[in-house]
C-alpha cells in the first residue's frame, strides 16, 4: 500500500512540475476550454437528425451490428461504421459514436498544437491550437456523424509526425506517421492528400536520394500493411481495387482545369465566412510574410531549413484544397477541413510577429494587442458556431420522426419509397427504395411488388415535380403528416399508403 501511495505521489509531483511550465499550463487551459465547448454543443445536438451521408455510415454500422440488410458501396470507407457497429453492440443509440467524435475533435486541437510547436515554437502552437479549438467548422462537424472530422485529426497528427522525422530524423515518428495516415484513409480516402504533400516535399528537398533510404521503404510497407485489411475486404466485396472503385463514384468533370478553377474560386470566395474577417486578414498577411519561399525557391532545393519548413507548410495549405477542387465537380466546406491547421499556424506566426514588434516599444500594448485580436477572433467564431449549430439542429427532424413512426407502425416486411432513403431506412429499419425520377418507373415499381406499401413526399432532397401532385391525382390516403410551422399549415413531409 505504501509503495502505491509513493508511486501516486511521484506522479502528482510530475504533473505539478509539468503544469508549472506556463506553456504547458496554457495548453491545458485551452484543451479544457475546447472540451467544455464541445461538450456543451454535444448536449444540444445529441438528439438531432442525421443527414444523408451520416445515415449511410449508420446503416453500414447497423448491418454489421444487427445483421440488417444494406448494400455497401466502395465510396464509403469502413472504419467509421465498423467502430460505430461496436458502439451499437454496447448501447443501441448514438451517444457513444457522438462522444467518439468529441474525442477525435480534441485530437485535432492537440494535433494542431503539436504541428505548430514542431514547425515553429510553443507560442505559435498555442495560438494555432486556440484557433482550432473555436473554429466553427471543427465544432459543427464534431456534432455530425460524418468522416470529415476524423480525417482532419489523423491528417494533422500524421503531418506532425512526418515533419518530426524530417526535422529530427526520428524513424519512429516516420513509422507512426505512416500508420496513422493509413488509419485516416480508412475513415476518409481524401486523407491521402497528405501522402502527396510528403511525396512532393521529399522529391524537392531530397530529390531521388530518398529512394535509397531504408526507413522510407519500411514506412511504405507499414502503410500498406495497416491499409491491407481494408483493401482485402474491398477486393472480396467488390471484386477489385476498392480505392479506384471509390474514385469512380465521383463524377468526372468534363474539363478538369475549368472545374479546378471554378471550385477554387467557390472555396476562396467563402473564406471570409470560414475564418471571419480578422482571422482572414491575419492569414493573408501571414501568407505574404512567406514571400521569401517564392523568391528563393532554389534555396529550398539547396537545403535551407527555414525555407524547407515554409515549403512544407505551404504544401499542407495548398494540396488538400487543390486536390479536392480538381477531382470533385462540386464543393462543400467540410471537404477542405484538412487545410486549416496550416492556416492557423500561418496566422499564429503573423500575430506573434506583430506582438514582438509592439513589445519592443511597449510590452503592455503588445499584451493588449494579443488579448484583443485573439479575443475578437474567438468571439466571432463562437458566435457564428452557436448560431449555425442551433439554426440547423432541427434540420431533417421530420425525416427522423417519420422513420421512427414507420418502425413502430409497420411490419418488418413492408417496403417504403422515399427520396430520403438512407435516413428513412436508418430510423425505420425497413427496406426503403429510392424514389424514381419518372412517374412511369414509380408505377411499375409499386405495381410489381405488393410489399411496397408506403410512399413519402417531403420538402427534403430534390423531388421530381410529378411526385407532389401524384397523391391527389391518384387519391392516395395520407396516414401521417409533419409540418414546418406550429399552426400546421405548411406540410413538410407526408406518408401515404399505397
Amino acid at each position: 500500500m505504501q509503495e502505491i501511495n509513493q508511486e501516486i505521489e511521484k506522479r502528482e509531483k510530475k504533473v505539478i512540475k509539468w503544469l508549472k511550465n506556463p506553456y504547458n499550463a496554457m495548453l491545458t487551459i485551452i484543451l479544457v476550454f475546447a472540451f467544455i465547448l464541445r461538450l456543451y454543443y454535444f448536449f444540444i445536438t445529441k438528439d438531432q437528425a442525421v443527414w444523408w451521408d451520416a445515415a449511410e455510415y449508420l446503416n453500414m454500422a447497423k448491418a454489421w451490428a444487427f445483421g440488417l440488410e444494406y448494400e455497401f458501396l466502395p465510396v464509403r470507407p469502413i472504419l467509421f461504421p465498423l467502430i460505430m457497429a461496436i458502439f451499437f453492440k454496447i448501447a443501441n443509440n448514438e451517444i457513444l459514436p457522438r462522444l467518439f467524435l468529441v474525442i477525435l475533435s480534441m485530437g485535432s486541437v492537440l494535433g494542431t498544437y503539436l504541428l505548430g510547436k514542431e514547425m515553429f515554437n510553443k507560442r505559435t502552437g498555442l495560438i494555432a491550437c486556440l484557433l482550432m479549438s473555436v473554429f466553427y467548422l471543427n465544432i459543427f462537424f464534431t456534432n455530425r456523424l460524418l468522416v470529415d472530422l476524423p480525417s482532419l485529426t489523423f491528417f494533422t497528427l500524421s503531418a506532425f509526425l512526418f515533419y518530426r522525422y524530417f526535422r529530427r530524423n526520428s524513424k519512429k515518428s516516420l513509422y507512426w506517421a505512416s500508420a496513422i495516415l493509413a488509419i485516416g484513409m480508412m475513415f476518409k480516402l481524401p486523407t491521402i492528400s497528405l501522402a502527396l504533400v510528403i511525396f512532393i516535399y521529399i522529391l524537392i528537398t531530397q530529390r531521388l536520394r530518398f529512394l535509397k533510404k531504408k526507413e522510407i521503404w519500411i514506412a511504405a510497407l507499414i502503410f500498406v500493411l495497416v491499409l491491407s485489411p481494408y483493401l482485402i475486404w474491398g477486393y472480396v466485396n467488390f471484386n477489385g481495387f476498392v480505392i479506384t472503385q471509390a474514385a469512380a463514384y465521383n463524377e468526372a468533370p468534363e474539363n478538369y482545369f475549368l472545374n479546378w478553377v471554378g471550385n477554387m474560386n467557390s472555396y476562396l470566395s467563402q473564406f471570409h465566412i470560414f475564418l471571419s474577417w480578422p482571422l482572414l486578414i491575419t492569414f493573408i498577411l501571414g501568407l505574404i510574410l512567406m514571400y521569401k519561399l517564392f523568391l528563393g525557391f532554389d534555396l529550398v532545393i539547396k537545403g535551407n531549413k527555414k525555407l524547407q519548413r515554409d515549403f512544407y507548410l505551404f504544401l499542407l495549405l495548398f494540396i488538400p484544397i487543390a486536390l479536392v477542387s480538381f477531382t470533385l465537380s462540386w464543393f462543400e466546406n467540410r471537404y477542405i477541413l484538412n487545410m486549416f491547421p496550416a492556416i492557423f499556424i500561418i496566422s499564429g506566426v503573423f500575430i506573434l510577429k506583430i506582438y514582438h514588434f509592439i513589445k519592443q516599444h511597449k510590452k503592455f500594448l503588445a499584451i493588449l494587442f494579443l488579448i484583443f485580436i485573439l479575443g475578437f477572433i474567438i468571439y466571432l467564431q463562437i458566435s457564428y458556431t452557436d448560431n449555425i449549430i442551433k439554426q440547423r439542429k432541427d434540420s431533417y427532424m421530420q425525416v427522423k420522426q417519420s422513420g421512427i413512426w414507420l418502425k413502430e407502425n409497420t411490419s418488418p416486411e413492408d417496403i417504403i419509397i422515399s427520396k430520403s432513403w438512407p435516413q428513412t431506412k436508418y430510423y425505420s429499419e425497413r427496406r426503403v427504395i429510392r424514389l424514381p425520377d419518372t412517374k412511369e418507373e414509380f408505377e411499375n415499381l409499386s405495381s410489381s411488388n405488393s410489399d411496397i406499401k408506403y410512399f413519402i413526399v417531403s420538402i427534403f432532397e430534390t423531388h421530381p415535380e410529378w411526385s407532389y401532385s401524384y397523391p391527389s391525382e391518384n387519391n392516395l390516403t395520407p396516414i401521417k403528416g409533419y409540418f414546418a410551422d406550429s399552426q400546421q399549415q405548411q406540410a413538410s413531409l407526408v406518408i401515404y399508403r399505397l
